[in-house]
């Protein structure tokens, strides 16, 4: 039994004995001047070196002359200069030396004892830069590499339909770089690919050549020697042409113009406001929105939102009329047809012509009916005048009478049979009460015989547009348009 004790004792002495020898080896290695085994630095193994070797080793690595950005076959140069940039060599070398000498004896101990069992460790290169210097020559990149992306668009020339390629942009990711950037830098490369994002087109060639027909078109008159509605009528022309609406889009006619004020070039001119005519900004606009709502009616798009004048407009029939206004009321429509659509509008002497453009698959036979439903007359208000002689009478304001119209579309079959009739919307024109001036004054000097004189009717104003006649003919009977491709209303 003491034999097997006193064996049992020399082997834990033996143990203890190895134990502490190895204890000892880790102690030296730990606290000695060497960098741990399998230490590297990117690719570059600098363990068992000393501080001193393995500074010297890297240094002759690791110098730089310039960086050197490259997209596809172009290559930009930044000298270290100019960002601050340099590799801190000794900070490297610092923090190999201290991978396996930062901690507790234990875990100092378990990272030696790994790497001597082949375990890696592998660092970055330190480096010093001033990053906004960084991001600000990346910025500037931008304007080399930058290419805007191109929608496909339509070009109409004397009716000629003329389709523009689509063109794919190109944008410089800066953020995404400037990471890569750093990233390569500290991985001691100097060659660092910029990093772009390619935007595709939304519309794309192949999207507009089925652009190949007018489906509506229509055309007013203007007073071309009133200045500022003829500017305005232009400028509205312009801000809702060259549009193009893919299926499924809809069309603001505010948003495209805009408020209608003087910063967004428009001008003085006559408009309604609440059934008064008076000046102000914006005056036409609305015969631009009318022309434009006919123009939609007859390339069978979706109304979506339009609303009549309080007053009938000279330009078109009742209840073919499209009042705006800005923050109020909008003329919006859809495309609701299989193909894109084109809007071009044009102004040529005291004529506006809107015309939808589209595809001959979704081309239709479309007439435009209006129909009278009711109408109410103005109502007479007398009030006596003094200053007017018994029997004589003056009109102090036209009264106007009031009207309910209803718009239909109406759809044809190439053999002029109807296939469906749609109503489109109700217009109501409220009628304006008469004030006449009856005389009371005496006429003491010579008794004559009283006469009623022949009154004019008035010419009413639409909002922003220019007056109407309330007696014309055309605007209280039946209008059929059957005119498949340019119908013209005559002031």
């Amino acid at each position: 039994m003491k034999n097997i004790n006193k064996k049992i004792g020399v082997v834990l002495g033996i143990i203890l004995f190895i134990i502490f020898i190895f204890i000892g080896i880790l102690s030296i290695i730990i606290n000695g001047d060497k960098i741990s085994k399998n230490t590297y630095i990117n690719d570059i193994n600098i363990g068992e070196l000393t501080k001193n070797q393995a500074n010297e080793k890297l240094q002759n690595i690791y110098s730089i002359e310039d960086i050197k950005f490259r997209y596809n076959d172009r290559v930009f140069i930044l000298y270290p200069k100019e960002i601050d940039f340099s590799y801190d060599i000794e900070k490297t070398v610092e923090q190999a030396y201290n991978l396996n000498r930062n901690g507790s004896f234990i875990d100092n101990s378990k990272k030696t004892i790994n790497s001597f069992m082949g375990e890696k460790n592998t660092l970055k290169l330190s480096i010093t830069y001033n990053k906004d210097k960084l991001n600000s020559y990346i910025e500037s990149l931008s304007k080399d590499i930058n290419v805007s992306m191109k929608n496909a668009s339509i070009k109409i020339q004397n009716s000629d339909i003329k389709i523009q390629k689509d063109e794919e942009g190109i944008n410089l990711e800066i953020d995404k770089t400037l990471n890569n950037t750093i990233k390569e830098l500290e991985k001691g490369n100097t060659l660092i690919e910029l990093s772009v994002q390619k935007i595709q087109p939304e519309i794309k060639e192949e999207n507009l050549q089925k652009i190949d027909t007018i489906l509506g078109t229509y055309s007013t008159k203007f007073d071309s020697s009133v200045t500022g509605r003829s500017h305005n009528v232009a400028l509205a022309a312009k801000s809702t042409s060259d549009v193009l609406l893919m299926p499924g889009e809809s069309f603001s006619y505010n948003e495209h113009t805009g408020p209608r004020s003087i910063s967004n070039g428009y001008k003085n001119a006559p408009v309604i406001v609440q059934g008064v005519v008076q000046e102000g900004i914006g005056g036409g606009v609305c015969q631009v929105s009318s022309t434009l709502y006919n123009s939609v009616l007859y390339a069978g798009l979706e109304i979506e939102s339009v609303k009549n004048h309080s007053i009938p407009s000279s330009y078109v029939a009742k209840g073919r009329d499209a009042t705006v206004s800005y923050g109020a009321i909008d003329f919006i429509f859809k495309n609701n047809l299989n193909y894109p659509v084109y809007i071009k509008n044009s102004v040529y002497g005291n004529t506006l012509t809107c015309t939808i453009y589209g595809s001959k698959e979704d081309k239709q036979k479309i007439e435009i009916l209006t129909n009278i439903d009711s109408v109410s007359e103005a109502p007479v208000k007398k009030v006596d005048d003094p200053t007017l002689l018994k029997g004589k009478e003056k009109i102090l304001e036209s009264g106007r009478k009031g009207y309910t119209v209803s718009t239909y579309r109406v759809y044809k079959d190439n053999n002029g049979n109807v296939l469906k009739k749609e109503k489109v919307y109700v217009s109501y024109y409220p009628k304006k009460q008469e004030v006449v001036a009856v005389g009371t004054m005496e006429n003491n000097i010579a008794e004559e015989k009283p006469t009623i004189p022949v009154i004019e009717e008035q010419i009413t104003p639409s909002e922003e547009d220019t007056p109407s006649n309330e007696n014309d003919a055309s605007n209280d009977t039946i209008i059929d348009q059957t005119a498949p491709v340019q119908p013209s209303v005559e002031n």
